[in-house]
């Protein structure tokens, strides 16, 4: 009889031991299927950088459940692609009503719906709500008493914070092997998410401490540029004050040197043109000194009937002192009172070299009267 006492307290501790290894008591949620219909986030950052939170809280719950509770979880936004009801799941907006009978479909006796929520402050917070499939009625509202400073913070948490609560409502009980292992998930959770607070810290100060540097290296960038630009600019200012003062140095050396020849000789490369009335003729003469000694002639004459004769040839001249020596013979086939110009005597400048004037005689003959002529610098 001993014996069998012994054997009997065996079996019980051994039963007990047993139930103690499972998270759930008896069989949890087995043949008991739960759909997560919608998971959203309100109020979310502008850039949308935390959305992925909605999908990430969703897949926490459903791990958990599945772990802890034995529940068979279905992903609507999974399971619509092999529905019958897929054109209905793609034409636009849902509400409880439609997630009631997408679960009917599913055979799922409960609908969890996820809201998540971004605070002014930047934490965020969880709202989760239960219907009941068959009625409709929703069951129960769920969220953490406390708040997450980051999305990263609360993708790690907040399923934790709310799931134990889902699971009793949901008719599991927790074994005390799970109730101490889902807490210890909890606490590795917060711990991570300690750490990640801490971490984040630390690379938002080694990101400030190289945008620092970066500024300072930007900085320094800019002052040196800016000395080379100066460098520059003074190197191209002094070599453009360098070109200018060559080129106004040239300009007075060739204004000496035309100033210096135009004194030996002002008619060297020149034309001079004079028009005057001779009795009844209008006689026009055109020098042209082509070297320093050489030149060339072109009397044109009109008379008092418009009959007009041009006649030309080369010759030679003379200048020194002020006195310009032309000496020309001239065809007599044409401009009859002039066949030879033998002149000789001082010249006058006026307006720099661009008018002289000159005693020129009308004619051929040796005491052909003289007039003062004007020439012109063409």
């Amino acid at each position: 009889m001993k014996k069998l006492c012994l054997v009997f307290c065996a079996l019980v501790l051994a039963t007990a031991l047993y139930a103690e290894d499972s998270y759930y008591a008896g069989e949890g949620g087995k043949n008991h299927t739960i759909m997560f219909a919608e998971s959203t986030l309100e109020n979310g950052i502008y850039d949308k950088s935390d959305l992925w939170v909605a999908d990430k809280i969703k897949a926490g719950f459903i791990s958990v459940l599945q772990n802890y509770g034995g529940f068979n979880c279905i992903d609507l936004n999974e399971a619509k692609n092999v529905l019958k009801v897929q054109k209905q799941l793609e034409s636009g907006m849902y509400n409880d009503a439609q997630s009631i009978e997408i679960g009917k479909l599913l055979k799922a006796k409960e609908f969890v719906n996820i809201k998540t929520t971004r605070l002014p402050s930047g934490s965020y917070s969880i709202s989760v709500s239960v219907f009941n499939v068959e009625t409709g009625a929703i069951l129960g509202m769920f969220s953490s008493p406390k708040t997450y400073e980051s999305a990263e913070a609360y993708s790690l948490q907040a399923h934790y914070d709310c799931a134990p609560a889902i699971i009793k409502k949901l008719g599991v009980k927790l074994t005390r092997s799970g109730q101490n292992a889902l807490k210890e998930e909890a606490a590795i959770a917060a711990e991570q998410a300690a750490k990640n607070v801490e971490v984040a810290k630390q690379n938002a100060a080694l990101e400030a401490e190289r945008g620092e540097q970066y500024r300072e290296e930007q900085e320094r960038r800019a002052k040196l540029e800016a000395e080379e630009r100066e460098r520059r600019e003074a190197k191209e200012k002094e070599e453009a004050a360098a070109a200018q003062k060559a080129l106004a140095d040239k300009k007075a050396r060739d204004a000496a040197a035309y100033a210096k020849a135009k004194q030996q000789n002002p008619f060297a490369g020149e034309t001079y043109c004079c028009q005057f009335e001779n009795g009844s003729r209008f006689d026009c003469y055109t020098v042209k000194f082509t070297s320093q000694n050489e030149c060339v002639v072109t009397v044109k004459s009109t008379d008092s009937s418009g009959a007009e004769k041009s006649v030309f040839k080369a010759g030679s001249y003379s200048y020194g002192d002020g006195i310009l020596s032309v000496s020309v013979r001239m065809p007599n086939d044409q401009v009859k009172h002039v066949q030879k110009i033998n002149w000789k005597g001082a010249v006058t400048f006026k307006n720099g070299y661009k008018t002289c004037y000159y005693m020129i005689p009308v004619n051929s003959k040796d005491d052909a009267k003289k007039i003062r002529a004007e020439f012109q610098l063409k």
